[in-house]
């Protein structure tokens, strides 16, 4: 899957750690095939792909676990991605309603809230592992951007607020939230994200010269 080089140099989340009094340690940036492909520390673009025209709001992000690849492949639609990752075979898919689940586990949903206006708009897929103490550059994204934890903890920094989130939590920032991303807890936290974007613009830009965030707890 080939991915749009201008924005992911700028746009994706370098990991960095938390503490100012340590030195920084860069990690590997979100790139389409990252050492979390193999079990490995790494953040994975797994996917970047149109979605069709005519999704009626309100929208919701679905995720759904499969017992196998063949059978998480065959329920794939122009608005969802399969994968595999924490163990798992999983599917991803943005649509209004599901009621069977597209034959797999329903694990939870989120409703992504307004979209920007847009022409069409983009689904940007990663998953990613890392251990606790790192954390993410600040930005902000063309869409609302939702997340789900695996494992571990982390905690969505954001101007207004901080979100702490644990195993099974969801969260949904919407478009044009400036947010920073903390890895917390004592264990290697794994987690998914999603961002529906304006397919015209970038879907992550990073801030420079960012304001003041709220402080994880």
């Amino acid at each position: 899957m080939q991915f749009a080089k201008g924005w992911i140099a700028s746009g994706a989340l370098v990991l960095l750690i938390a503490n100012p009094a340590v030195a920084q340690t860069l990690e590997p940036k979100c790139v389409e095939n990252s050492p979390e492909r193999q079990g490995k520390f790494g953040c994975s673009y797994i996917a970047d792909k149109p979605l069709p025209d005519g999704l009626q709001q309100p929208l919701f992000w679905h995720i759904d676990k499969f017992d196998s690849r063949e059978r998480a492949q065959a329920a794939v639609t122009p608005a969802s991605v399969a994968f595999d990752a924490a163990g798992s075979w999983w599917l991803f898919t943005i649509e209004s309603s599901a009621k069977d689940h597209h034959g797999g586990q329903h694990v939870a949903q989120v409703e992504l809230g307004p979209l920007p206006p847009a022409k069409q708009y983009g689904l940007l897929v990663y998953s990613s592992f890392i251990p606790p103490g790192l954390t993410s550059r600040v930005h902000h994204h063309s869409g609302p951007e939702a997340f789900y934890v695996v494992d571990g903890e982390q905690c969505l920094r954001t101007e207004s607020r901080a979100y702490p989130m644990h195993q099974g939590d969801t969260l949904l920032l919407p478009t044009g939230t400036i947010m920073q991303m903390v890895a917390t807890g004592s264990v290697a936290r794994h987690s998914f994200a999603v961002v529906v974007y304006d397919s015209s613009q970038p879907p992550t830009t990073r801030m420079e010269n960012p304001s003041p965030l709220a402080e994880c707890k």
